[in-house]
């Protein structure tokens, strides 16, 4: 392998380092599909909830996707229609504006 073909190499090696890391840097963790496969209706005590993560729907999933982290470390997607659901976010909403 000559000098030329050497730095085609090392062109190409470079090119694909390059694009491997632009691509990271474009996908923010943001996994582009929906995270909840099941959703949970059944009532979960808020005790139990350490923290509620709500996902707006968008172009990675048609659906509003809630997730609870459960004090027993557990994450389990709640159903966003369920009456319970709403009602556990609307307090934690006007708890938060209460905070501010």
């Amino acid at each position: 392998m000559n000098s030329k073909d050497t730095l085609v190499v090392l062109a190409l090696l470079a090119l694909g380092v390059l694009s491997i890391q632009a691509a990271s840097i474009g996908n923010t963790g943001m996994n582009l599909r929906c995270q909840c496969i099941k959703t949970h209706s059944k009532f979960i005590h808020p005790k139990h909830i350490e923290n509620i993560e709500i996902i707006p729907s968008g172009p990675h999933c048609g659906n509003v996707e809630i997730i609870a982290t459960l004090k027993s470390t557990n994450r389990v997607c709640l159903h966003p229609e369920a009456g319970w659901v709403k009602r556990v976010i609307d307090r934690m909403i006007k708890h938060s504006k209460k905070m501010n």
